[in-house]
Parts: C-alpha cells; structure tokens; sequence
C-alpha cells in the first residue's frame, strides 16, 4: 500500500482546507497552532477485505477542529456553523462535494460528530468537536 493513508489524509486536508474560514489544517500532531480556527487530522486505524485480484479497505480519520474567541458564546456559534449539515462552513458539505477527496479515495464521508466542548491545547483552552470520517480504498496486490 504505497502511501494510501497519506493520500486519503492530504485528499480530505485539501477538502477542508478549502473552507475559506478555516485557517491551518494539519495531517499530523503539530507543536503548536497559531491560526484559528484550526484542524488537526489524525488517521485512526483500518479493517482490510481480501478480493480477487486486491483488497480493499476501510479507513477511519479523526479531525479535531480548535475554535479560539475571547467570547465563549461566539466560540461556540462559530463551532456550530462547522458541524452544521449545510452552509459555507460546513464541513459535512465540503466532504460530500467530492467523496473522493480528490481522488485519492474511493468513497469517504462524515460519519459522526463527537466530544464537542473545551480542549486545553498548548497552554490555550478551545472550543473543539472531533470530526470522524470514513473511507473506503481499493488496492491491487
């Protein structure tokens, strides 16, 4: 599998970097954020199913997504146009505008969103949800 899940991640980065108010996204545990808001995705592991001639598998991706305002109120409306189905914020609808994450999966989608609430992250409290994604990626053998 040469390189698949840094594909699938830096295929879905591009998704949601593409969201204008979004200012860093990250594919690996930076040392620190400057710009906010800010998501970080982390690959969480996968299940693989033989098929002639292949296998295909499923992955799972994790984006913890950081807001910072002086106002917890704002910080969390802010939050809530993320994790919002639709709208120009929308990470749900930035993901399914091209469920191949440009090209570099199969078929990948939002599955959930979880933990929302306050993250201490370098020193720095946050408004934070995580995001999960799937995907699913055909490989030959």
């Amino acid at each position: 599998m040469a390189s698949e899940i840094a594909n699938a991640k830096d295929g879905l980065s591009t998704l949601i970097g593409n969201i204008s108010a979004i200012r860093q996204v990250f594919d690996y545990p930076p040392e620190d954020v400057h710009e906010m808001p800010a998501m970080v995705l982390l690959f969480e592991g996968r299940d693989t199913e033989q098929t002639m001639g292949g296998s295909t598998f499923q992955g799972t991706i994790r984006g913890t997504l950081l807001v910072s305002s002086a106002s917890t109120k704002q910080a969390f409306d802010e939050l809530d146009a993320y994790m919002e189905p639709l709208g120009t914020n929308s990470i749900e609808a930035a993901v399914d505008a091209d469920t191949t994450w440009d090209s570099a999966v199969d078929t990948g989608r939002l599955i959930s969103v979880e933990n929302v609430g306050y993250r201490d992250v370098g020193g720095g409290r946050y408004a934070a949800a995580d995001f999960v994604f799937e995907f699913v990626k055909q490989v030959a053998t």
